[in-house]
């Protein structure tokens, strides 16, 4: 198992990272759900060494990003991106800019694009989603889905496909075909199921389509779209919608296949280790998982949306209240959602923090794990693992991404 690398405070600065002013306008504000704002910050430096100390000898290798106030406090990083017997014998330091897939975490990131598209069709998360679905789809059994189930993983769309004897095997077009042909239940108990944040991702593309997108503007005819095109609509809605207005540019999805950037490890790799990097096609990026970023680039992108950069205050308030692109009942905690159907019981372990994490899992036990979480006291942090985290007997540390954040915070605070 391979030690960090690193364990010390890092302005921006010094991680090579220039310090950049988040959001000049930026006011920590109480939740919508009527959460009192903390009464003091979080001291950076005593996270940014409880992160180190909970993943010391744990992990191959991790990036750790803080802000507060709109601004970037810290970018610090342990352990290997890239293995020696990967590189030519010569291993590769993880550093906090290097991008990594964010998996689940991109459905926060689909969460606001899918609010901003409904601002600009004059909807509302109430609106019905059947409409928004390719013409070919037969819609029967989904005319009473509206856009807040899916958001909030309240669609019945994971029981559904569970009751399925042959459900589908991803979350591409023909499988989201399948799925909204199957129909579903509404207004089920909260259970999250990546279905939901594919099928925005068609239905986004039509929104964008219908309220601006510029892919395919040059043809004689408007052009339908597809499964080839859709993901096309969405990233350019991001990149010009949600990334612009928090000065974050390129950000995209890594292809299936490549073998350059951080690799992902199994738990107790070594230098002889062999990893790989994870990637995902065409038809399921940028919707459920597939947005590649780092944790200084993750962690600014929250500093500016909690600072009402890129969406209103009223559309934020909503996501806080009803959980849309936060799922605190994984990767550390409940969410204080066991038996709630709407979510809007806050998190009992530490009131005031709202997180998404993500998981992926390859050949060979290779993993990679990501979370984005933002706190009632103006302190965002970010967490990228690219190995699973190895058990110890500590009791002190925690054993997932999310609840190494929140560890940490509640240490500082």
């Amino acid at each position: 198992m391979i030690r960090t690398a690193t364990r010390r405070i890092a302005t921006a600065a010094a991680a090579g990272v220039v310090a950049t002013t988040l959001g000049a306008s930026f006011t920590a504000t109480a939740h919508a759900d009527g959460l009192d704002l903390a009464a003091s910050q979080a001291s950076v430096s005593e996270m940014r060494a409880s992160v180190a100390d909970q993943l010391a000898g744990r992990v191959f290798g991790w990036q750790l990003s803080i802000s507060q106030n709109g601004t970037l406090k810290a970018a610090d990083e342990g352990g290997f991106a890239v293995s020696a017997a990967d590189n030519n014998g010569v291993p590769v330091a993880m550093q906090a800019g290097m991008r990594m897939e964010l998996a689940s975490v991109t459905k926060n990131v689909t969460a606001v694009a899918t609010m901003k598209l409904l601002r600009r069709n004059n909807l509302t998360p109430e609106s019905f989603v059947w409409p928004y679905l390719p013409k070919s789809w037969d819609v029967s059994d989904f005319k009473n889905v509206r856009f807040r189930h899916l958001l909030t993983h309240t669609s019945g769309i994971n029981q559904a496909i569970t009751a399925m004897a042959n459900p589908p095997a991803d979350n591409g077009w023909n499988s989201m075909k399948t799925v909204v042909e199957n129909g579903t239940t509404v207004d089920s108990q909260r259970q999250y199921k990546n279905a939901n944040f594919a099928i925005l991702r068609i239905v986004d593309a039509e929104l964008w389509n219908r309220s601006g997108g510029k892919k395919y503007s040059n043809a004689a005819e408007e052009i339908p779209i597809t499964a080839a095109n859709h993901t096309s609509y969405v990233l350019e809605f991001m990149r010009e919608h949600v990334f612009k207005p928090a000065a974050i540019g390129g950000v995209g999805c890594i292809a299936p296949g490549t073998t350059t950037g951080v690799r992902s490890y199994a738990v107790g790799a070594t230098q002889a280790s062999n990893g790989s990097v994870f990637g995902t096609g065409n038809e399921e990026c940028a919707g459920a998982r597939g947005l590649a970023m780092s944790s200084a680039q993750l962690v600014q992108y929250l500093s500016k949306l909690r600072s009402g950069a890129i969406i209103s205050q009223s559309d934020l308030d909503w996501m806080d209240q009803y959980r849309a692109g936060w799922n605190e009942d994984s990767n550390g905690g409940d969410g204080g959602q066991n038996g709630v159907q709407d979510g809007i019981a806050d998190n009992p372990l530490s009131p005031g923090a709202y997180w998404h994490g993500g998981d992926l899992f390859g050949g060979s036990n290779r993993e990679l794990h990501t979370c984005a979480m933002t706190m009632d006291d103006g302190t965002q942090a970010t967490l990228l693992l690219n190995s699973p985290i190895a058990a110890d007997n500590d009791p002190t540390t925690a054993s997932t991404q999310c609840g190494v954040l929140i560890t940490a915070w509640n240490n500082a605070k």
